[in-house]
């Protein structure tokens, strides 16, 4: 292997443990019978919220752009009637400024119905405007 690739400039590479001061990722869970959201630091901290403050569903949902909001809706009614998962880049909205989550979502199911989803949110706007494709 060259060694110029392995020891030359990398002023472009961000080191491990940089990362996850950089990367913005979060868990989230909703009840599916209350829509209760049970958010960790990381999506509180993507959308802006104060940490720990309670949500529901609508307050989340409004942050979304029109078209993103169709998108997630349509994914998530099919997930939950099918009893599977989905992933979405989506387009929000916080403060004027506009900035792209990657949604990953499960269905769990308690005694064969759909009880809750779960799942991540992660920024990725530099990804969208960089033009990297994820392979998703």
């Amino acid at each position: 292997m060259n060694d110029a690739i392995l020891n030359g400039p990398q002023s472009d590479i961000i080191p491990y443990a940089a990362m996850p001061t950089m990367v913005k990722t979060g868990l989230w869970a909703c009840d599916l019978a209350t829509e209760t959201l049970t958010w960790s630091e990381g999506v509180y901290d993507l959308f802006g919220f104060p940490r720990g403050s309670v949500l529901d569903r609508a307050t989340a949902a409004a942050c979304y752009t029109p078209e993103s909001r169709i998108a997630l809706e349509c994914l998530r009614m099919a997930a939950i009637r099918d009893k599977t998962g989905f992933m979405l880049d989506a387009e929000i909205e916080i403060d004027g400024k506009r900035r792209w989550v990657r949604i990953v979502a499960q269905v769990e199911c308690v005694d064969g119905k759909a009880g809750r989803l779960v799942g991540s949110k992660s920024d990725v706007t530099h990804e969208k405007r960089v033009g990297l494709h994820s392979g998703f």
